[in-house]
């Protein structure tokens, strides 16, 4: 069946009136009515069929799952189980009507009912190129008659009381000059545009209130023909339902006008010509959509952060030994990151093949890997001292190239998670389970127990460490998040899943395929970055002068028998002692820096002595046990450096190899958790059933916050089981520092409630759209502006969605300035 009809007619509402009927009505193992705007077809490079599969595909995500070597939407197809409501056949590109034509007789079966609506103008046209559609019924629309144009104005407007005292409306006067017949061009022309039902709505909007009188219509000098009263009643149309006659209004029309011009023109550039609120993120500079992310989450690690850094407990989470040196560190890191979701992140959660990633990862990492050692080694010299996971360094440069890795090595967390750079919203993976419900409850109050735990002390007027407080306290908002989002039902904003069952089976999936990726890719950037350190350091080392047995610059240089070697001060020298818990080594730290608040603290000033032995260096305060030299090289003249360096140079498995194989078991055990946790919360959002676009908003905000926490709280968890068992290689002890809150909060700059935020910063500073973009949106529908499809927007018909793309926008001078398309 054909449905033909002039614009706003009702030829779509017309679809969508018997795509319900037909539902109302159908039995099991009839086909199932499904609209499909034809504006996003290419007749040219693809078949129907194809584009009816992908669409499916897209718009229903259980259906792009393959079934014997075919998707279940082409397996629909197959079937005749899909009924196509092709909408909007004229809104193809006008040279190609034919060939949309010729591949609707060729490709649709004879037993498939579909029904196409178009523009009778367009159809004839394409009629004329091609040919008709084989065994269709054509129906077209018919104009309102004057008598029912008549009864919907007369009985909506407002009452008036006229000049002879008798009661009417508005429209009176015109309604009775229209039915003694149009004895002027404006007034024939008004009885044209009157029967056409979307005309009138419009022209009921406008004069609805006191500001306008319909008789203005019948002036020939400015409404001599139908088009001039339809362009007048689309441009008149926002400021009328934003204008003073709505008292409640929020926004000023021309604002309103300004911002829905705005988004008229962004989707006149998109298909399909639906509005997303998660898109907003696109009309970002695709420079600040590269930068903002790792900004935002840097942002968020510092909101949360502070209120323990200004606590009378406070430590740091970072280690540093001057402002310079946590800068450059704050720098890379925000470099590392953007650059790791540029290059290891897809741009879409599109699938794509395993072994294609996985060759992609590890060829990124890799070479980031030989840059970040090249970089450190001939800028911090000593390099074969830093393979000690960073704890021995020379200056702010190598804090730069260290924060830069970290970035990176967070990235590469969300890659192996399935995270992408422009985020869908996120559903709830218990929705529709009650078990799942329940499971989510409990694990909030195993957090909320945990956390309380954790601050009894606190809680009780005693003093904590800065890490107890920090994990106390993120198990309690995990805990709150987690809480939340369990009582949240998710209504039909998420696909049912299994419940507690089927989140367990994604986490193990992911867990397994998560640890097993990291794994190959941390061994193999940690040996390149071995081999890289050791090259460096051989050739650093070789021209270095004999020191045994000699004096520089106050400190004495021997070789003990063992083939180690000392450095040992003849002044003494300031510093910190941190000791851990248990029998690990403790931490030497330079006078003026501030180690974290873990475990005991010890001021020292004394005579110190440096010892390298298998490939380790050590310091010996007083003749207390050996200390992990924490930034402690600057202390010793480079010559020293060089000299102590040619003795670690000779055991290139232990100083170099070594370190860099933990360091891939150490990604490993991290991310693998990790991916696991993601892969199991990170359920998409059901976009089609959603009840409306502020469902999904409020939904995906919870999900997200409930998913950062739990990884957050997992994350460091498995940090301080992995800093107790490795404290005496020294670093590890401060893995927690590091990767707590970041896993949490950066993943929350991934999320398309955090790209949100980040366009309504851009678009609201630039006056593309108002601060409160999902207010505003949302008052434009009841405004009858725009409409909702699930949890999309559509303005509520094309022809006013163009006319605000073309509309002229007022300058600050006055004058009229015609924005461009």
């Amino acid at each position: 069946m054909v449905v033909l009809g002039s614009p706003g007619s009702g030829k779509s509402v017309l679809a969508v009136c018997f795509t319900l009927d037909v539902l109302k009505v159908r039995a099991p193992g009839a086909a199932v009515p499904v609209i499909f705007p034809l504006a996003a077809w290419d007749p040219g490079t693809t078949g129907l069929r194809t584009w009816l599969a992908e669409r499916l595909a897209a718009e229903y995500r259980p259906l792009a799952a393959t079934t014997g070597g075919t998707t279940l939407a082409d397996a629909l197809l197959d079937a005749g189980l899909i009924l196509p409501v092709l909408d909007g056949f004229d809104e193809l590109p006008p040279a190609l009507y034919g060939t949309a034509m010729r591949r609707l007789n060729a490709e649709l079966d004879d037993g498939m009912p579909v029904l196409v609506t178009s523009r009778t103008t367009a159809w004839r046209r394409a009629i004329a190129s091609s040919d008709v559609l084989t065994g269709a019924e054509v129906l077209e629309l018919l104009a309102l008659d004057f008598a029912e144009t008549e009864s919907y104005l007369e009985r909506t407007a407002r009452p008036v009381r006229g000049p002879d005292g008798r009661r009417g409306t508005v429209w009176t006067p015109v309604l009775n000059s229209l039915r003694e017949g149009p004895h002027t061009p404006a007034a024939g022309a008004l009885l044209d545009v009157l029967t056409n039902p979307l005309m009138v709505a419009l022209a009921r909007t406008v004069y609805g209130d006191m500001s306008r009188d319909p008789q203005e219509l019948l002036d020939d000098r400015r409404f001599g023909t139908a088009a001039l009263i339809e362009e007048h009643l689309l441009d008149a149309f926002v400021p009328a339902a934003f204008g003073h006659g709505v008292v409640d209004t929020r926004w000023r029309a021309t604002d309103a006008r300004r911002w829905l011009s705005w988004l008229a023109r962004e989707l006149e550039r998109r298909e399909p010509k639906r509005l997303a609120w998660w898109e907003l993120y696109l009309s970002v500079p695709r420079a600040l959509r590269v930068w903002a992310p790792a900004l935002l989450a840097q942002l968020l690690t510092f909101a949360i952060a502070a209120p323990i850094l200004l606590s009378s407990v406070a430590g740091d989470v970072f280690v540093f030994d001057d402002g310079p040196s946590l800068a450059a560190n704050l720098v890379g890191n925000l470099i590392g990151f953007a650059g790791g979701l540029s290059l290891l992140l897809p741009a879409s959660a599109r699938r794509r093949t395993e072994r294609a990633t996985l060759l992609r990862h590890l060829g990124v990492c890799v070479v980031i890997a030989t840059v970040a050692a090249l970089g450190y080694g001939l800028t911090g010299g000593s390099v074969q001292f830093g393979l000690q996971f960073g704890t021995v360094t020379d200056g702010w440069v190598p804090e730069l190239f260290g924060g830069a890795v970290f970035g990176v090595l967070i990235a590469l967390f969300f890659a192996v998670a399935g995270l992408a750079r422009h985020a869908a919203p996120l559903g709830l993976p218990w929705a529709g389970s009650p078990n799942g419900r329940l499971t989510a409850r409990a694990g909030s109050a195993l957090l909320a127990f945990a956390g309380l735990v954790t601050l009894r002390p606190w809680l009780f007027g005693h003093g904590i460490g800065t890490w107890p407080m920090v994990a106390g306290t993120l198990c309690v908002a995990a805990a709150l998040c987690l809480w939340a989002a369990a009582s949240r039902q998710g209504g039909r904003a998420a696909v049912s899943q299994a419940g507690a069952g089927r989140i367990a089976q994604r986490f193990l999936s992911g867990l397994l395929h998560g640890s097993a990726v990291c794994l190959l890719i941390g061994v193999a950037a940690g040996a390149v970055v071995g081999a890289v350190g050791f090259a460096v350091s051989a050739v650093e080392v070789a021209g270095a002068p004999d020191l045994d047995g000699k004096r520089l610059a106050g400190w004495s240089h021997r070789e003990t028998p063992d083939g180690g070697r000392t450095v040992e001060s003849s002044t003494n020298i300031a510093g910190i002692l941190v000791y851990p818990p248990g029998t690990a080594h403790p931490a030497a730290y330079p006078d003026g820096s501030r180690p974290p608040s873990c475990g005991r603290c010890k001021s020292f000033d004394t005579l110190v002595t440096f010892r390298v032995a298998h490939g380790d260096l050590r310091i010996l305060v007083d003749g207390g046990r050996p200390a992990n030299a924490v930034n402690m090289l600057p202390e010793l003249p480079e010559q020293s450096r060089s000299w102590l360096a040619q003795r670690a140079a000779r055991d290139p498995l232990d100083q170099f190899l070594a370190p860099g194989a933990a360091g891939g078991v150490l990604i490993a055990l991290i991310g693998g958790p990790a991916a696991g946790l993601y892969r199991a919360l990170s359920t998409p959002s059901d976009l089609i059933r959603a009840a409306n676009p502020q469902a999904t908003l409020r939904t995906d905000r919870m999900a997200s916050l409930a998913r950062a926490g739990v990884v957050a709280v997992m994350t460091g968890g498995v940090c301080l089981v992995l800093a107790r068992a490795f404290a005496s290689q020294g670093g590890l002890d401060h893995v927690a520092a590091q990767m707590w809150v970041p896993m949490g909060t950066a993943a929350l700059a991934l999320t398309a409630w955090g790209q949100l935020a980040v366009a309504r910063v851009w678009l609201a500073t630039t006056g593309r759209l108002p601060w409160r973009i999902m207010t505003f949106l949302d008052e434009a529908h009841r405004r009858g502006v725009l409409r909702q499809s699930g949890a999309h927007y559509e303005f509520r018909h094309l022809r006013m969605q163009q006319r605000l793309a073309s509309a002229a926008e007022p300058s600050d001078d006055g004058t009229r300035v015609t924005a461009s398309p």
